[in-house]
């Protein structure tokens, strides 16, 4: 993985300049509005969606201000490192009309704004995967089993809820038919993950569910550490969260990309 970080790196110093982040402002219902932070290099190879976890809301400002606690998901702070790698990066808050709302991610709704979101990736650089983590992995799987409008053409999903129903709250294999992802899929996670919803072994169940999948490569990585002993462990602070190895976790998520993303 030593080798993966260190071609990561040379890439990343070759690539020309990449923008900051832009705001991008969707309506996908009247009066609703979806709000996306776009983060483009001069000449991309493909594009990413990422989809934070927990409950998804990033309360993005006019300026694109991140006004919630997940400025710090990983996804959401290693999107310059996807932006270095020479995608075009999409981060989407939830749509006005969804927050504070329940079960937004079963909704058919849900899964339109989803698409939308791949189909203004695709106008900017194909091919476009979708990567999301933790809860984010209901993000992934909605976009596939409940609609069929505008597909990526690939998944990551990284220390992903996969699997179970607890408190009600869903897990990916729980908002549709998983076999309905057609499309290569990475399962990303970390040998010390702790989280109760997120254990590294539901990749292999979940693995086993995805029968349409062309590919399904699982991936474990090992290292970083907890900010401190009292880091939640389903936090982005911890293991879960790829804490201290953010550079590990994006160049095994592009090198797989590179390899497998449909084009």
């Amino acid at each position: 993985m030593r080798a993966a970080v260190l071609a990561f790196l040379f890439l990343a110093a070759a690539l020309p300049a990449w923008a900051a982040d832009t705001l991008l402002t969707l309506t996908p219902r009247p009066g609703v509005t979806l709000r996306v932070l776009v983060d483009r290099p001069s000449n991309p190879i493909g594009s990413v969606v990422l989809m934070a976890g927990g409950d998804g809301v990033l309360n993005l400002d006019e300026q694109g201000g991140i006004g919630s606690n997940l400025g710090g998901n990983h996804l959401v702070r290693t999107r310059a490192l996807y932006a270095r790698a020479g995608y075009a990066v999409f981060v989407p808050d939830v749509a006005s009309d969804m927050k504070g709302t329940r079960n937004y991610r079963f909704s058919l709704a849900y899964a339109q704004d989803l698409a939308a979101v791949v189909a203004a990736a695709r106008l900017v650089a194909r091919p476009v995967a979708i990567i999301g983590t933790s809860r984010g992995a209901l993000a992934v799987a909605s976009v596939f089993t409940r609609q069929s409008a505008v597909l990526p053409d690939a998944a990551v999903i990284s220390s992903g809820v996969l699997m179970g129903n607890e408190g009600g709250s869903g897990s990916a294999s729980t908002v549709g038919d998983a076999g309905a992802i057609r499309v290569p899929v990475l399962l990303l996670r970390h040998r010390l993950d702790s989280c109760r919803v997120s254990a590294p072994s539901d990749a292999d169940r979940f693995k086993a569910l995805l029968t349409g999948a062309p590919r399904v490569d699982i991936v474990t990585l090992d290292g970083g550490s907890p900010r401190g002993p009292t880091a939640d462990a389903c936090g982005a602070a911890h293991y879960h969260g790829f804490y201290g190895m953010d550079e590990q976790a994006v160049a095994a998520t592009v090198q797989w990309l590179a390899a497998n993303m449909r084009r």
